[in-house]
């Protein structure tokens, strides 16, 4: 199956307003992603650079997605990821603002670093304001679509780290997610 776990409620709103309150810290700079060079096109920011994930901020918010994605995966698919101190998380915010000049947009991709896979991928979606498009699309091993996801605010959607995944053009509304990556050490198999 494409998709090991998919919750709503995940943060609730206390913590989930915190998490946005994080990422919209005025010392966070941004970028476009594509400029930054990733798979994608359009109105999608990341942060700027390497820098900007050692701010206390984004330190704040790797701890808290890690630890809560970790224990949700533990609770939903127990032994699945090993012990967390077996483990490297990666975890990364991504902003999109649609519209129809220039909507953003994921081609199809697997995640990972310098050719490794993270053992699990989870997008987490803190903001969902008004959006038209930007489904999550999980395709098969040929590039066909097998699974789309409407994101609504609140929600974690768990996949496989080598799952093939994109996103649909977003041509209305605002939205931001937070990817968490759970990584094999270094010389580990992943």
């Amino acid at each position: 199956m494409a998709i090991l776990r998919q919750m709503t409620g995940l943060l609730g709103d206390t913590r989930r307003t915190h998490l946005l309150e994080l990422v919209n810290s005025p010392t966070l700079q941004w970028e476009r992603s594509d400029v930054l060079g990733r798979t994608t096109a359009g109105r999608m920011w990341q942060l700027a650079n390497s820098a900007m994930h050692r701010q206390p901020e984004m330190v704040s918010l790797a701890t808290l997605m890690a630890s809560v994605v970790y224990e949700e995966i533990g609770n939903s698919v127990p032994g699945l990821l090993p012990a967390p101190e077996r483990l490297v998380p990666q975890v990364f915010p991504v902003k999109m603002e649609g519209n129809t000049a220039d909507p953003p947009t994921q081609w199809a991709h697997r995640d990972g670093v310098d050719g490794r896979h993270p053992l699990v991928t989870s997008v987490y979606y803190a903001q969902v304001d008004n959006t038209v498009g930007g489904e999550l699309v999980l395709h098969d091993d040929d590039g066909r679509a097998i699974v789309r996801i409407q994101p609504t605010a609140d929600q974690l959607v768990v996949i496989d780290g080598r799952q093939t995944h994109s996103v649909e053009p977003l041509t209305a509304g605002e939205r931001l997610t937070v990817v968490t990556n759970f990584y094999a050490p270094e010389g580990a198999a992943s």
